[in-house]
């Protein structure tokens, strides 16, 4: 598993009333339910999986805001497209946050609230891919990122096969937690899930996100990537992967998703809902970021 929790975190809530309130998704206008519990025990039928408002960073993103943005009628956790909280866009695996890839080639955790700085002690180079070559470059779309494992990446003194091998203790605290089951720190995700196919989530065509789940098939809107196995979450059997809502098949006769040790499963019909400052994310409540 590999998931761990992130301690200290803060996270507002969306209150009503002075009291805070869960939200219910099956609804194209999701609605409060009073009965709702802090820590997230509301009444549910099997069409309605509860949804708490929460925050990346302090501020609230489609994939957080338990609204159906794309108009798909699936609303955050539940929708497969959204990736965690600090996801804007419910259309698409594309991030959508102001500052991500904003650095050509570098890369941070892409899960969190930017991507490029290096201010969570994860560090990787687009350049360390040996994927991007001519003519396509992938899975950054450009030249400037051409495989050069004897690249400087700013910020560290690691070469791209020491990064390969091993990220810092502070990118796996911050980032791995906040990081879908199979993907990479970094956006690199196997889907569809179980497929051995990786699309990094940030493709771009035209500069608007490009990749979504009827395109993991077109290389030039979904664009393949190497995984960082260093700081990569495995997606086991019975857990939920990226591009997934819920558990296979094969794991469904009365039992929940995997999760880590002390964890709690969500995001199922007649589950409760995360408790506050946690988000449903690979059918498990994990910490939000702060």
């Amino acid at each position: 598993m590999g998931r761990r929790r992130i301690m200290g975190v803060a996270l507002m809530t969306l209150t009503v009333g002075g009291c805070g309130r869960d939200l219910q998704l099956g609804y194209s206008r999701p609605r409060f339910d009073a009965d709702a519990t802090s820590s997230g025990g509301a009444t549910q039928t099997d069409a309605e999986v509860a949804c708490r408002v929460t925050t990346c960073s302090g501020k609230i993103y489609a994939c957080g805001d338990c609204l159906d943005n794309d108009g798909d009628g699936l609303i955050d956790a539940a929708d497969p497209e959204c990736l965690g909280p600090c996801d804007n866009t419910e259309d698409s695996y594309y991030g959508g946050l102001p500052g991500q890839n904003n650095a050509p080639c570098k890369q941070d955790c892409y899960f969190d609230q930017d991507t490029g700085s290096g201010n969570d002690g994860c560090h990787f180079s687009q350049k360390c891919d040996s994927l991007s070559v001519a003519p396509n470059y992938p899975p950054s779309g450009d030249a400037q990122c051409a495989y050069d494992p004897a690249t400087s990446i700013p910020g560290t003194a690691a070469t791209c096969a020491e990064l390969l091998a091993q990220q810092s203790a502070a990118c796996l605290e911050a980032c791995l937690p906040l990081t879908p089951n199979g993907c990479d720190c970094f956006g690199c995700c196997e889907l569809p899930a179980r497929s051995g196919r990786f699309v990094w989530i940030g493709s771009t065509s035209g500069g608007i996100g490009s990749c979504d789940s009827a395109h993991l098939d077109d290389e030039t809107l979904c664009k393949p990537c190497t995984p960082v196995k260093s700081c990569f979450n495995e997606c086991s059997p019975c857990e939920i992967c990226a591009g997934q809502t819920t558990i296979d098949a094969s794991c469904t006769s009365g039992s929940e998703a995997e999760c880590p040790s002390g964890g709690r499963g969500c995001g199922l019909p007649g589950q409760a809902g995360c408790a506050n400052l946690e988000y449903c994310i690979g059918g498990c409540c994990v910490l939000a970021p702060g």
